[in-house]
C-alpha cells in the first residue's frame, strides 16, 4: 500500500465516522428524557462503530508506515499508545496526549459493548462519550490531517 492509498483509505474511514456523528446527533436529538432500551443499544452501536473505525486507521498507519502492528493480548490499547508517541525515528506522534487519553475512555467503552449482553447496558454510565463524540471527531479530524501533511510524501 502506498501513502496515495493510505490517503484514500483514511479519508473513506473519516467519511464513515462523519457519518456515525450524524447518526448520533439525530439520536440523541430524538431523546426526550430517558432513552429507550432501543436507543440504548443503538447509541452503544455507533460508539463501538466511532472507535473501530478509528482503530482502523491507526492499524493502516501501523501497517503502512511504522511496519510493526501490536499483537497479543493486550494490542488494541498498544496501537491506540504507539499512534500517541514519535515511532523509532520513522514518524512523529499521530494523536496528541490529551486524545489519547479521550479514546482510551471509547476504547475501553468498545471493549465493554463486545463483552456483555445490550440489556446490562447502563445509559448514565455512557451517555457523555455520545455527547462528547462530535467534539472528539473535530479533534480527531483536526490531528490526522496535520499528520498527513506531515507524512504524505
Amino acid at each position: 500500500m502506498n501513502k496515495e492509498k493510505l490517503k484514500e483509505e483514511i479519508r473513506i474511514e473519516m467519511e464513515n465516522i462523519e457519518r456515525l456523528n450524524k447518526e448520533m446527533k439525530d439520536l440523541l436529538a430524538e431523546i426526550e428524557e430517558e432513552p429507550s432500551y432501543v436507543e440504548i443499544r443503538a447509541a452503544a452501536s455507533i460508539l463501538h462503530d466511532f472507535y473501530s473505525s478509528i482503530e482502523r486507521i491507526f492499524k493502516k498507519i501501523a501497517l503502512l508506515i511504522d511496519k510493526n502492528l501490536p499483537s497479543g493480548e493486550n494490542w488494541h490499547i498498544e496501537l491506540l499508545s504507539q499512534m500517541a508517541k514519535p515511532f523509532a525515528n520513522i514518524r512523529g506522534p499521530v494523536i496528541s496526549e490529551e486524545l489519547f487519553e479521550n479514546l482510551k475512555e471509547y476504547l475501553k467503552f468498545r471493549h465493554l459493548f463486545r463483552h456483555i449482553y445490550g440489556f446490562e447496558l447502563k445509559w448514565e454510565r455512557f451517555n457523555e462519550l455520545c455527547t462528547k463524540l462530535e467534539n472528539i471527531l473535530k479533534e480527531l479530524k483536526a490531528e490526522i490531517e496535520k499528520f498527513l501533511e506531515k507524512n504524505g510524501n
